[in-house]
């Protein structure tokens, strides 16, 4: 049996799934946060703020 993490959006909080168009990166700024975005939110630009230095992002 594989081990599954739940993942959320970092914009809308949603839940990520392994199937979409979904994004993970480091936050640009600080590097102490995984940024996660999920295929709608990355189709319309919605910005997320990382929560470790408050950098916003589109």
């Amino acid at each position: 049996m594989s081990e599954s993490k739940t993942s959320f959006c970092s914009c809308c909080g949603g839940l990520v799934t392994p199937r979409e168009n979904s994004v993970q990166f480091t936050c640009p700024a600080c590097a102490n946060y995984t940024i996660r975005r999920c295929q709608k939110c990355r189709e319309f630009a919605n910005t997320y703020t990382c929560p470790a230095c408050n950098f916003e992002g589109p």
